[in-house]
């Protein structure tokens, strides 16, 4: 493989600089992290604004003025002159309320979109998840699709398929035959094996035979049908809780700190998920293991926190001897 370009090379040290550039704020605010805090800021902005004129500015107004026959009855000067009017303020401040309009015309629109977006995805999706029948039935291998099987434990769009090529012969008559699919490799059927269980497993959800029933998906379904009524109890302000309607509501909010914790969860693990693959890239391994010796990772880390340590430290002098100057009193 052929050696990393000299830009790419200086932009994987920039990189890790950078990184510890805003990492130094866990010190304290210095110059290192407003560096690099104004640099990804300035790019952004730059980016962002090269970005919407090429896909919105220039497709939809700038183009489709140019090319009318009569750009004075183009819709597209309605946009133009909204945008116009945000920069009134700049040159006129007796003007400047005019820019309220577009800013409420693009407020209310994105209300719009947000309200019926999250009415039809949340609300009502959970009111239709609610009305559904909590009865569950296990995945029938035998005459379920290769889609369907795709979502059971330990089961690739791989593994689907051979289940799809074996049936076409003969059945499966028994779960274990799934291990000894000849089309299988010892991976996959490592990965069956581990994932066989008859409460939450391939067992729990999958049968070769219709009709049987996935228990445990059916507690899951009543729990999650009580979980929402008691919630929704919690917040009925029209009875006082207490006596049994006082002990639903209580679970209700139990069920709102699992929801809440597991949201939070989700979260801190997203977050340390972006850590790790930080650290990996201060590593060297975001090049392939041929090239990690050119980025020589750890040592372009050790001397980005020299250079950082040394430099907060003459930064945190040179404050000191300006404010002892500032302190000393005036000579004579």
């Amino acid at each position: 493989m052929s050696d990393l370009a000299t830009i790419d090379l200086l932009g994987y040290w920039l990189g890790i600089f950078l990184t510890f550039c805003i990492l130094s704020f866990l010190y304290k605010d210095n110059p290192f992290y407003k560096f690099a805090e104004h640099l990804f800021i300035g790019i952004s902005i730059g980016y962002l604004v090269i970005q919407q004129y090429y896909d919105v500015l220039r497709p939809k107004v700038v183009e489709e003025i140019a090319g009318a026959d009569r750009w004075y009855w183009n819709l597209a000067l309605i946009p133009l002159v909204l945008v116009t009017l945000m920069f009134v303020k700049l040159i006129s401040r007796k003007l400047s309320w005019t820019g309220r309009y577009p800013i409420a015309f693009v407020v209310a629109l994105f209300a719009g979109i947000q309200i019926n977006g999250a009415a039809q995805a949340d609300l009502g999706e959970q009111i239709v998840r609610s009305m559904d029948d909590p009865d569950a039935d296990k995945v029938d291998l035998n005459t379920a699709g290769a889609k369907e099987m795709a979502g059971l434990p330990g089961f690739t769009p791989a593994v689907a398929d051979a289940v799809v090529a074996h049936r076409a012969e003969r059945p499966l008559t028994s779960l274990d035959e799934l291990e000894q699919l000849p089309a299988l490799d010892p991976a996959e059927r490592a990965e069956l094996a581990e994932m066989r269980g008859p409460l939450v497993g391939l067992d729990a959800r999958a049968s070769v035979s219709s009709g049987d029933n996935n228990w445990f998906g059916i507690l899951s379904n009543l729990l999650l049908l009580f979980g929402m009524l008691a919630a929704l109890i919690y917040f009925y302000f029209s009875a006082e809780q207490k006596g049994v309607l006082g002990k639903v509501g209580r679970f209700g909010v139990w069920v709102l700190m699992v929801g809440f914790g597991a949201s939070f969860g989700l979260t801190v693990m997203g977050r340390l998920a972006l850590a790790i693959g930080r650290i990996q890239y201060l590593q060297g391994d975001a090049v392939p293991r041929e090239l990690q010796d050119q980025v020589s990772g750890p040592l372009v880390s050790l001397v980005s926190i020299a250079i950082i340590v040394a430099g907060i430290a003459g930064w945190e002098m040179w404050l000191r001897a300006r404010r002892r100057r500032a302190a000393a009193p005036p000579p004579g």
